[in-house]
């Protein structure tokens, strides 16, 4: 968009913009969505195509143009108006969990009322049980703990290094951190989309800062994090 430009939105991304500011809000900017021009950096240096010192120039210069930028999202009507360019928006840390948001609503319309959904097993949903002796689970893993829980009408979305070592990209300085304090972060809610963006979010936060999360918002069910090999609740 050009500067003192309108844009019409459709209402699934309209939906999912207003979702992703709120959260913005709520985690104090470690959930952001408007970092796309950092990832496509990472992945051009992931590739051979920048080395470290221009991949560090060019995330530099990208988070400085973001913190510029303006936009406005309308909250009455589909559609966005651009102030100053300078960001660019990547919906992937929050729209998955959305999808599933949607997948599930699609499942009420046709009356299937058991079944379990998942959007590349970081987030899942699943609802009813199967029958008496085989419910739904899910289970929170350490490299020394598990523990198996019974799912019904909640989503669980996790984010973590085990597998990817250190990769938590943090958008309120620009970069990777390169600091973990846990090993993975699990979040359950009743909506999709904030478990998805929020197991992002919380994973760059403090166990204080969690806490004061889960205590204020309502579509949060509970937050455990692994840390050191234990597994901790909230």
């Amino acid at each position: 968009m050009k500067a003192g430009t309108t844009l019409p939105l459709d209402y699934e991304t309209w939906e999912l913009m207003k979702l992703a500011i709120s959260l913005q809000q709520l985690t104090h900017n470690a959930f952001n969505v408007g970092v796309a021009e950092h990832m496509n950096i990472f992945r051009a240096a992931k590739q051979g195509i920048l080395n470290a010192f221009e991949m560090n120039n060019a995330l530099a210069r990208a988070q400085r143009e973001k913190e510029e930028a303006r936009f406005f999202l309308d909250p009455v009507h589909p559609k966005i108006h651009c102030e100053k360019t300078g960001m660019q928006f990547d919906m992937c840390g929050i729209g998955k969990g959305y999808a599933l948001d949607q997948l599930k609503q699609l499942l009420k319309e046709l009356e299937i009322e058991i079944y379990s959904i998942n959007a590349g097993e970081s987030t899942v949903f699943s609802k009813g049980f199967k029958s008496m002796d085989s419910p739904w689970s899910h289970t929170l893993a350490t490299p020394s703990v598990t523990h198996k829980l019974t799912l019904d009408n909640l989503y669980i979305s996790a984010t973590g290094t085990f597998h990817q070592g250190n990769h938590i990209f943090d958008p309120r300085i620009g970069k990777n951190s390169n600091v973990s304090t846990y090993d993975c972060l699990w979040v359950a809610a009743n909506n999709g989309a904030y478990a998805d963006a929020l197991s992002t979010g919380l994973f760059l936060l403090s166990e204080a800062e969690i806490e004061r999360i889960v205590n204020q918002d309502p579509h949060i069910a509970w937050v455990v994090f692994s840390k050191n090999g234990k597994l901790n609740p909230f």
